[in-house]
């Protein structure tokens, strides 16, 4: 199996909410931290030109009672649309793609040691041929979804800071930090078989200040 690389959890924080807490006027400051576990697998540079990707994760906010978790997955090939035709090189999409997300639940042993996440999703099925102009949707619920992963890997540690300004009317500073290890394990989707899967699981928490505006 490819080996992946976790993904820098700073990147998770877009879209993620933090509860202002209001110090004056046009002045705010915001501070969350969450937990977080994910969970990859992917085949590629077969014969037949195939090539499969997906992804399970799960993210949970302190303070909240439940996690958000996530499945994303495609497998097909870009093919050409008119082979006999040399003059004419149009190339276009054959394959699939399925994805769900919801709450579910998301367990993390102690210093990151290891994760398990599931939840019952509503899974979107995408067929897709370019060649022959076709786009297909179909839906299954109730379909359960879950990884369990052991960490294999040290702790790494990375912060950052950012920072906006316009003088005299606005600006805001950021910081995030975040630790993970890398992991591995495995992956179920429905009565689907196991899946073997890398992945991380960490923690990750950042502040925002504003004044101005």
């Amino acid at each position: 199996m490819r080996k992946l690389l976790v993904l820098p959890m700073a990147a998770l924080l877009i879209g993620a909410i933090a509860a202002p807490v209001s110090a004056g006027a046009n002045v705010s400051n915001s501070s969350q931290s969450a937990t977080t576990a994910q969970s990859y697998w992917g085949s590629g540079g077969k014969e037949d030109g195939i090539e499969a990707f997906g992804s399970l994760y799960a993210w949970q906010d302190s303070g909240s009672s439940s996690a958000y978790v996530e499945l994303s997955e495609w497998s097909g090939q870009l093919v050409d649309c008119t082979p006999a035709d040399d003059t004419d090189d149009f190339y276009g999409f054959q394959g699939q793609s399925r994805y769900g997300s919801g709450d579910g639940t998301l367990k993390v042993g102690k210093g990151s040691s290891s994760a398990q996440a599931s939840a019952t999703l509503e899974i979107y099925t995408y067929v897709i041929d370019d060649c022959a102009g076709t786009y297909e949707e179909t839906s299954a619920s109730g379909v359960l979804v879950s990884f369990d992963l052991a960490a294999n890997g040290p702790k790494v540690m990375e912060r950052g800071t950012g920072s906006f300004k316009i003088p005299s009317q606005f600006n805001s500073h950021s910081s995030y930090s975040t630790t993970s290890r890398s992991a591995a394990g495995t992956a179920t989707i429905g009565d689907g078989p196991a899946i073997a899967v890398d992945g991380g699981i960490g923690t990750v928490s950042w502040r925002d200040h504003t004044n101005g505006g």
